[in-house]
């Protein structure tokens, strides 16, 4: 068996794991999950925390009132909380941020998030854990859609999730598809598997390019660009396919050092 199917495999074993956990988290409890990362101070480039590139594959928190816990590819490590208090603009935003405006201004532009509805803040306390590393310590604030989590330098941002979470290596839902371009690609099974082909290699530029999951992030702003400029621009197959062997051979071109079998794939995946 070679490496690369040892790989998917092991991504499915952990795609079968949250299937199986996830419903007995949230029966009790909100899941929480990792949708950004950034480095909000000038400090260590290091992120303690993995980077969501895939949502699916994403850390997330959940949270019983006492102990925050974080959970990752099929692993998890409790923190308790130190002290909780009502939010309010601490030293840590003064210290970091010098404002709420600029604070306010901070998750809007990275993450599209709403700082005047946060409502809670919480200290937490120590952490063995390896995996709890970017958890020791910390400072969550806290509203009922989202959780910001500030460790060092670096912002994660968890969203209250609502649905299961996509598989961003795979082509969108064909059962949602409501523009005409989008009608085209469901209607073609090359532009299906190209579109999952893009998908694939997005995100591995995340994975090889990105200093951090947000708005701002030229990976991610190159990715929408290209969506709404050159793909969307698109009337027939013809110009479709012309963009999207384009686009493969560009991210191949980025990524070839990192994934050299790019954009081959023996999962042989395909979209809905």
């Amino acid at each position: 068996m070679t490496s690369r199917t040892m790989k998917k495999l092991n991504q499915w074993l952990v795609f079968l794991m949250s299937a199986l956990l996830l419903p007995a988290y949230a029966a009790g409890q909100d899941i929480y999950r990792m949708m950004g990362a950034a480095r909000f101070d000038h400090g260590s480039d290091f992120h303690k925390l993995s980077f969501p590139v895939n949502p699916v594959m994403a850390g997330f928190l959940t949270f019983d009132g006492s102990t925050f816990v974080y959970h990752e590819t099929g692993n998890d490590c409790s923190v308790l909380v130190h002290k909780r208090m009502s939010f309010y603009v601490d030293p840590v935003i003064s210290h970091s941020f010098g404002s709420l405006d600029n604070f306010n201004g901070f998750l809007r532009s990275r993450f599209h998030a709403n700082g005047n509805a946060l409502t809670e803040t919480y200290l937490l306390g120590g952490a063995d854990a390896p995996l709890c590393t970017g958890l020791r310590y910390a400072t969550i604030y806290k509203s009922p859609d989202e959780i910001l989590l500030l460790d060092g330098s670096w912002a994660y941002l968890f969203e209250r999730q609502t649905h299961a979470p996509t598989n961003a290596e795979q082509s969108f839902d064909c059962k949602k598809a409501h523009t005409n371009v989008e009608h085209l690609i469901c209607n073609s099974t090359e532009l299906v598997k190209l579109d999952a082909t893009v998908n694939r290699g997005y995100v591995a530029m995340l994975l090889t390019d990105s200093k951090e999951i947000s708005y701002l992030d030229p990976v991610r702003q190159d990715q929408i660009n290209w969506i709404r400029k050159v793909r969307d621009a698109c009337t027939d197959n013809t110009c479709l396919l012309n963009a999207y062997r384009a686009r493969v051979e560009y991210i191949k071109g980025r990524i070839a050092t990192t994934y050299p079998a790019y954009p081959e794939d023996d999962s042989d995946q395909e979209g809905d």
